[in-house]
This record gives C-alpha cells, sequence and structure tokens, in this order.
C-alpha cells in the first residue's frame, strides 16, 4: 500500500474508536434516563460534538486521504467548519461539566438554582449559539477557511494576514486559556481530559511549527492523528471514569439482570457518583 493508504487507514481505525466510544456514552445516558440530570444533559452535549468529528474523519476525511479523492474547496471548507464548531461546542461543553461539579461541591446550597434541567438546556443552547457566531465571523466576515488541500492529510487555514490572527489569538490562545481555567477549577477527572487537549493544541500549533518535524509524516501525526485521537479517547475517558457506564457496559455484555443502577451525578461524595438509583426490569 502506498503512504496514502496507511495514513487513511489510520483516520479511519482513530475516527471508528470515537465513533464506537461517543455513541456508546450517547446510548447509555439515554437508557440511564439522565437526560433530566444536568450532568448527563450536558455530557451528552459532549459526547454529540465528539461524536460529530469522529464521524467526519471516519467516514468522509479517512476515503478522501485513502484514495486521494479531489474533493473540491467549497465542500472541504465546509467540513473544516462543522469541525471547529463541533470542537468548540466540545471545549466549552467541558468548562460547563467542570462548573457543574464546581458548583456542586463548594455551593452545594445554591446548585439546584444555578443548574436546574431549564437552565442547564439553556447554557448548551447558549454554547452552539456562541459557536455558530464565532463560526460565522471566521469563515463569513473575517473568510477564514480550515480546508483540506487535494492530496493532503492534514486540514489547514486559507486566508489572509486576519485568517493568521484568527488562527492564534481566537483558535489557539483561547483554547489554551479555556483548558487552564478546566484544569485549575477540577483536578479531578477533569485534569485528564483537559491534559488530553492540552496535549492536542500544542502537538498542532507548536510542535507542528518546528522546522526538523516539517515531513508529511510527522504532520500528519502531530495535526490531524491528535485531533482524531483526542474526539476518540474523550469518550473512552468518560467510559472508563464514570463507574455508572462500567457497570452498565459490564451488565450488557455479561447479560446480569436485576442489578440497580446508580445514575449519573453525586455532588460530595464523587464527581462521578449518584444519589438516586433506578431498577432495571428482567
Amino acid at each position: 500500500m502506498g503512504q496514502n493508504h496507511w495514513a487513511g487507514l489510520i483516520i479511519f481505525i482513530l475516527g471508528v474508536c470515537g465513533v464506537t466510544f461517543n455513541s456508546i456514552v450517547v446510548l447509555f445516558l439515554r437508557k440511564a434516563k439522565s437526560l433530566a440530570n444536568p450532568f448527563g444533559i450536558i455530557t451528552l452535549n459532549q459526547a454529540v460534538t465528539d461524536l460529530i468529528n469522529s464521524i467526519v474523519f471516519a467516514f468522509i476525511v479517512a476515503p478522501t486521504v485513502f484514495l486521494t479523492i479531489p474533493l473540491p474547496f467549497e465542500v472541504t471548507s465546509r467540513l473544516g467548519q462543522l469541525l471547529f464548531l463541533a470542537y468548540d461546542c466540545c471545549s466549552w461543553s467541558h468548562l460547563l461539566i467542570t462548573l457543574n461539579r464546581f458548583t456542586s461541591i463548594f455551593f452545594p446550597f445554591y446548585y439546584a438554582l444555578i443548574f436546574s434541567r431549564s437552565k442547564t438546556l439553556l447554557y448548551t443552547l447558549l454554547i452552539w449559539t456562541l459557536a455558530i457566531c464565532i463560526n460565522f465571523y471566521e469563515y463569513v466576515f473575517v473568510d477564514c477557511h480550515f480546508y483540506l488541500p487535494v492530496g493532503s492529510w492534514n486540514f489547514d487555514f486559507k486566508g489572509g494576514d486576519a485568517c493568521k490572527d484568527i488562527e492564534w489569538y481566537l483558535n489557539y490562545c483561547r483554547n489554551m486559556f479555556l483548558t487552564a481555567v478546566i484544569a485549575i477549577l477540577d483536578i479531578a477527572t477533569a485534569m485528564l481530559q483537559s491534559t488530553l487537549f492540552y496535549i492536542e493544541l500544542v502537538c498542532c500549533y507548536n510542535l507542528g511549527a518546528l522546522p526538523f518535524v516539517a515531513s508529511q509524516w510527522a504532520q500528519f501525526g502531530l495535526r490531524t492523528v491528535a485531533w482524531v485521537t483526542t474526539h476518540a479517547a474523550d469518550g473512552l475517558i468518560t467510559l472508563v471514569c464514570n463507574g455508572d457506564f462500567r457497570r452498565m457496559v459490564s451488565r450488557n455484555i455479561l447479560g446480569a439482570k436485576g442489578e440497580s443502577v446508580e445514575e449519573l451525578h453525586s455532588a460530595k461524595t464523587s464527581v462521578f457518583k449518584v444519589t438516586t438509583k433506578i431498577s432495571v426490569e428482567p
């Protein structure tokens, strides 16, 4: 196989892993009826954004790279627009999850007021609205496009000097600051996820700019592989770090019945434990 075949295969494998992990999160959240729970609502939003990224890479970008399909600029720029929209919503979902835990631990008496179900849905709507506005500003007002060049394995920016400022300040610096805030507020589970996004940003923007990593494979590993791996591992971390998810996976795999399952979110004992239980009917 040629090098483009190996690159496409790597993207496909990582993308399918992301689709699998995040689909499990979405399905189990719905099965546990946790949409009425603020933590479950935000986690669902995070999983959906990770799922969007993984689907695009697994089923569109991977075949394009594998077969060297010359997709038009208009098509790949729209894909890039969708990827960044989902990326921003994912990052802010992480921040919202962290604020949810922080409030439940340090301000428990105000938790129900700040994170009621209706307000959490409103926060989620605001996340998407803000991401769409920023997306519109980048792609329409500034005319800065994130696209996949023909024959390339990595997405890149296309635009003038204003686009370079957008790339550095609005994307890199903003996301680095956001990641730092998440890590400071939550040094438990979110630290693992924020570290993952921090490494991805360093790979894409810092290490990828070094002259001695200019080879095609090095750029591919530091940019595309880092991006796809981040969103695949994000779903895996949610599954591994959440005891309720682990129990539900074990029960479905082993076929156990009649057990009780704790639903999501307990403020005081653990960031992932819960206060209520549901019964699983045989």
